[in-house]
């Protein structure tokens, strides 16, 4: 009898120890973005996306409606392509895409980025980056 409860507290050990470490192995190879890089991503946006994608990265700014093409629903990108395209979003905003995502009027905003950074390369990519982490946290669930 003692050889059973032994064993079944063992077996317990193991399952707990599984399920436990199961998150952590699953996270490990993801690179979440962090809170404050979505939260700066986020005030970037708002400041220089928001104009045409609205608040929400839904395309529906005031005036949109009147864009050709509208503005793309930055909502919907992992749905559209089955993962979230982190390395397509950045090269659209770096101007390097050359699928050529973006539309004649979407600039390419690292420009801006270099500009405001005063010229520090680290500084406007890692702008890129928050805004990539921002949108990232606007797909569709």
């Amino acid at each position: 009898m003692s050889i059973l409860i032994a064993g079944r507290r063992v077996l317990m050990t193991v399952i707990v120890a599984i399920g436990c470490s199961a998150p952590l192995v699953a996270s490990q190879g993801a690179t979440a973005p962090n809170r404050g890089a979505i939260e700066r991503g986020r005030a970037v946006f708002e400041q220089n996306c928001a104009t045409c994608h609205g608040k929400r990265g839904t395309g529906n700014a005031p005036g949109a409606s009147t864009m050709k093409p509208r503005p793309t629903d930055l909502t919907t990108l992992t749905k559209r392509y089955g993962a979230f395209p982190a390395e397509r979003v950045e090269a659209t905003l770096k101007g390097t895409d050359q699928a050529k995502a973006h539309t004649p009027t979407m600039m390419a905003w690292k420009a801006l980025f270099l500009a405001d950074a005063n010229g520090n390369e680290t500084t406007a990519n890692a702008r890129v980056k928050d805004v990539v982490a921002f949108i990232a946290s606007l797909q569709a669930k």
